[in-house]
């Protein structure tokens, strides 16, 4: 049929838009972390040392973990599950501004800058977790889940929803100049709110009608019913994180194809 297009012809220009996004992650890797003392392998030791740093405060608090008898293991379970989301979310946002003199290469668009930030953050955070259960099996601190299928089902969840608000917020950013300041105050009432440091079932009712609905604390509850035996919530909303991910990611998509002219200008 004419107009139609054929396989190799599908597969050459998938090839072509691969090299430019690995391309693009790496150009990354050298303009983020080049210019580090310690390069890629702080994003790596980053995580390890919050753990440490939010362990400490607890134990000198004298305060048991919600679940489990190990800080460190509360904390790799919330902090790194949350840090799957954060990270593809915020480095995303900026990569159309931040690429702005590459796009004038026909072959590079708008959305090859976003998936590259996403692809780089999602390998990243999975590097610094296998860093961080490294360290914690040589330290003798529990590790092994007891639902791993559980714990890689919440993970991808998380990352499914980074890469959906990582899309939106690069698009929105470009439309609205305002909006960075607005995703800021977001993530830092995230931060606090999304089950980091408690487990929701503790908060009083009235609070939990309400953060149920937080895709990034069904996240981190997933991945702690998989970690945990024998914890199950009552507040579980399984599918949430994913159905909002892949919502915004269609919605980011349609949103730069409408205002593509716009958003390459800006």
């Amino acid at each position: 049929m004419a107009g139609s297009i054929s396989g190799a012809e599908l597969r050459r220009g998938l090839g072509q838009q691969a090299r430019i996004i690995g391309a693009l992650m790496l150009r990354e890797m050298r303009t983020r972390f080049g210019q580090r003392q310690f390069g890629y392998a702080w994003a790596l030791i980053e995580p390890l040392i919050q753990i440490g740093i939010l362990s400490g405060m607890f134990y000198i608090l004298g305060a048991k973990p919600s679940l489990g008898t190990s800080y460190e293991t509360f904390f790799l379970t919330g902090y790194i599950t949350f840090t799957f989301f954060r990270e593809p979310a915020t480095q995303a946002a900026q990569s159309i501004t931040a690429n702005r003199a590459l796009l004038t290469f026909p072959p590079v668009r708008n959305i090859d800058t976003v998936w590259a930030r996403i692809i780089l953050e999602v390998v990243t955070g999975i590097a610094a977790l296998g860093f961080v259960v490294i360290t914690f099996a040589f330290l003798e601190i529990p590790v092994v889940p007891d639902n791993p299928l559980r714990v890689a089902f919440g993970l991808l969840s998380m990352i499914i929803l980074g890469a959906g608000f990582g899309i939106f917020n690069a698009i929105i950013s470009t439309l609205f100049k305002s909006w960075m300041m607005v995703w800021g105050w977001f993530m830092r009432l995230q931060y606090f709110t999304t089950g980091i440091f408690f487990v929701p079932e503790k908060l009083p009712p009235f609070l939990l009608d309400y953060l149920k609905w937080n895709p990034s604390m069904q996240g981190i509850i997933i991945v702690r019913e998989g970690f945990y035996s024998g914890y199950q919530s009552t507040m579980l909303i399984k599918s949430l994180p994913m159905v909002c991910g892949i919502s915004l990611i269609l919605l980011g998509l349609v949103t730069e194809k409408l205002y593509r002219r716009r958003v390459s200008q800006q």
